[in-house]
């Protein structure tokens, strides 16, 4: 998303932790060495083999006997952290090799790991995609045009779109609910404050837009830089602000009585849940693994988002088991 929320479009957010470190699975991998151990014995001594009895795969990434290891990690905020355990284990529980890092970074370090291979999935959202790899590019409120526009931008660096869900976590121009406005061109008339997180004051579907005289032309009171997350809440609630940029399944929305603005001018880009895969990876598994992640993507709603962050950004619980109690409840695990 342009938007300012960690899976943002930019990219930015503040760290939160949601989950407690955790180790790459290895639960297939080690199965898979006991059978490579047997069928060494029957190989060439001087040539090690992998579990397909064929040669190490060249990237360096452990080849189980369906494929590789599909390495996955979540952005360094509780949605991604969950959206990307939802992933995993779903394809870890299919008899997938299975490989999910502890959430580390945004999107920019996202979308640079799976172009240099040291990722092979990443789950992002479809507006901050197109923002990310064609940050002056017009984006579009419409999702069928934004997937148009970044489905050859990662096909450039070696990485395939796959089905978008119908969840949705968009970008959220956010006030307190006796603010006397409902779109953001209200927001003119009014001397507000204006908070949000870094890189919003430097993208065009933010900060920038909002401020463009051929977009919304607003001239605010005054800006105040906040980390992304639980902080713009707090501002808003104190009265530091009378505004900020937040991402529309933050639960504390609805709880702290605090209202979304209708983005009139369509500013905001369109931003289902997307998952990209890298097309060496998904290629070597075939139409199993493409088959089984559109499965899921379709499953999961906006409601889903909501509930899951409740979890864990309001009753403080850890990524992984929210995730695994989401998929055993849907039949998923």
């Amino acid at each position: 998303m342009t938007s300012t929320h960690g899976r943002t479009a930019t990219g930015d957010v503040t760290p939160v932790t949601t989950g407690r470190p955790r180790r790459a699975r290895r639960a297939v991998v080690v199965a898979l060495a006991a059978g490579a151990l047997l069928a060494a014995g029957c190989g060439d001594a001087d040539e090690p083999t992998d579990a397909t009895g064929d040669e190490p795969a060249a990237d360096g990434g452990e080849e189980s006997a369906g494929g590789p290891t599909i390495r996955l990690r979540g952005q360094d905020f509780s949605e991604s952290v969950t959206l990307h355990e939802v992933y995993g284990q779903f394809l870890e529980a299919r008899g997938f090799d299975v490989e999910i890092d502890t959430a580390a970074g945004f999107r920019t370090e996202a979308i640079g790991d799976l172009e240099a291979g040291d990722l092979d999935l990443i789950i992002d959202y479809a507006g901050g995609s197109q923002t990310e790899l064609a940050p002056d590019e017009e984006t579009s409120s419409d999702i069928d045009e934004v997937i148009a526009a970044i489905t050859p931008l990662y096909e450039d660096i070696g990485a395939t779109v796959l089905e978008i869900s119908p969840a949705i976590d968009g970008d959220a121009f956010v006030v307190r609910g006796d603010a006397d406005a409902e779109t953001i061109s209200d927001v003119a008339e009014l001397d507000f404050v204006f908070g949000a997180s870094a890189q919003c004051f430097e993208r065009p579907q933010c900060f920038l837009g909002y401020t463009d005289p051929d977009v919304y032309g607003i001239e605010f009171a005054d800006t105040v830089t906040i980390e992304f997350g639980p902080l713009l809440g707090s501002a808003l609630s104190n009265e530091e602000v009378d505004a900020v940029v937040w991402n529309t399944t933050a639960p504390q929305i609805e709880a702290d009585g605090f209202k979304i603005l209708e983005d009139d001018l369509d500013l905001h880009p369109a931003q289902n849940v997307v998952p990209v895969i890298r097309t060496e990876v998904l290629d070597a598994y075939g139409d199993d693994l493409s088959a089984a992640i559109d499965e899921l993507s379709a499953a999961i709603a906006t409601e889903d988002l909501i509930d899951w962050n409740i979890e864990t950004d309001i009753e403080n619980r850890e990524s992984d088991d929210v995730a695994s109690e989401w998929l055993e409840a849907e039949g998923l695990l």
